[in-house]
C-alpha cells in the first residue's frame, strides 16, 4: 500500500517536472519572437509589410539641382545689342537711328545706288506719279538697250503701293516676305516702256526699272541690290 503511493506522487512529481519545461520553453521562445520583431517589420501607420526605416536623403547633386532655378526667364526679351547706324554713327541700339534719307540714305538702302551714283542725277518731279522727297534717275545699259532706273524716298509706301495696284493691278505684284512686312515687286511688260518697280512694305523706299522691252528690264533689275529689311536703320555690332 505505501508503496502504490509512493509511486503515485513520483508519477505526479514527474508530469508538474515536465509541465515546467513545456512552460519554460514557450515562455523562452515567446520572447525570442517579441525581439526578433524589434528589428524587423511591424504593422503600423506605414501599412502591412512596409518598412518602418526612414526615408533616405536627397544626394548633394539632388539638392544642387531642388535649389538651382533657371539661369535665365525665357519670357524675358534680350538686351538691346548696340551697333552702327546707317550714317556711320555708333549707337547702344538702332532703334535710336533715324531712317536713312537722302542721297547718302538712299545709296545705304540700295548699295547698287551708290556704284551708279556718277550715271545719276536728280529726278525731277512728276505730278502724275506718287510724291517723294527725295528722287535720282540712273540711266544705263541693258541687254544691249537703254534704261533707267530711278531711286526714290516716299512720304508714305502705303499710298505708293495703293497707286500701283491701282495702276497695274494686283495680279502684277509679287511679295517677297522678310522681316519687317518684306518687300513688294510689280512688273508690267504689257506697256511701254516695260516697268519693274520694287517697294519696302513699312520703310519709304522705292526702286523702278524703265526700258524698252521686258527683257532689258529684267536684265537691268537683276543688277540691283537691296537692304535687308533688318538693317535698314543700321548693322548690329558683332
Amino acid at each position: 500500500m505505501a508503496e502504490g503511493a509512493a509511486r503515485a506522487r513520483w508519477r505526479d512529481a514527474l508530469v508538474l517536472a515536465v509541465l515546467a519545461v513545456v512552460i519554460l520553453g514557450g515562455v523562452i521562445h515567446y520572447g525570442r519572437g517579441l525581439a526578433a520583431d524589434d528589428g524587423g517589420e511591424f504593422v503600423g501607420s506605414a501599412g502591412p509589410g512596409r518598412s518602418a526605416l526612414p526615408s533616405p536623403s536627397p544626394s548633394a547633386q539632388e539638392t544642387a539641382q531642388l535649389e538651382s532655378g533657371p539661369p535665365t526667364d525665357p519670357a524675358e526679351p534680350p538686351a538691346p545689342a548696340g551697333g552702327t547706324c546707317w550714317d556711320g554713327r555708333a549707337t547702344t541700339s538702332l532703334r535710336l537711328c533715324g531712317l536713312p534719307e537722302g542721297a547718302r540714305g538712299l545709296a545705304w538702302v540700295f548699295p547698287s545706288f551708290e556704284k551708279d551714283r556718277p550715271f545719276c542725277h536728280k529726278a525731277p518731279r512728276n505730278a502724275d506719279s506718287y510724291r517723294v522727297v527725295a528722287s535720282f534717275e540712273c540711266f544705263q545699259r541693258a541687254a544691249g538697250q537703254p534704261v533707267t532706273v530711278v531711286y526714290d524716298q516716299v512720304q508714305d509706301p502705303e499710298r505708293v503701293e495703293d497707286w500701283l495696284l491701282a495702276r497695274l493691278g494686283r495680279q502684277r505684284m509679287h511679295q517677297l516676305p522678310g522681316s519687317h512686312g518684306g518687300r513688294c515687286v510689280f512688273t508690267d511688260g504689257r506697256s511701254r516702256p516695260a516697268r519693274i518697280t520694287g517697294t519696302y512694305e513699312r520703310f519709304p523706299y522705292v526702286v523702278s526699272v524703265y526700258a524698252q522691252s521686258p527683257q532689258a528690264a529684267k536684265a537691268a533689275w537683276q543688277r540691283l541690290t537691296f537692304r535687308d529689311e533688318a538693317e535698314i536703320r543700321g548693322t548690329r555690332a558683332g
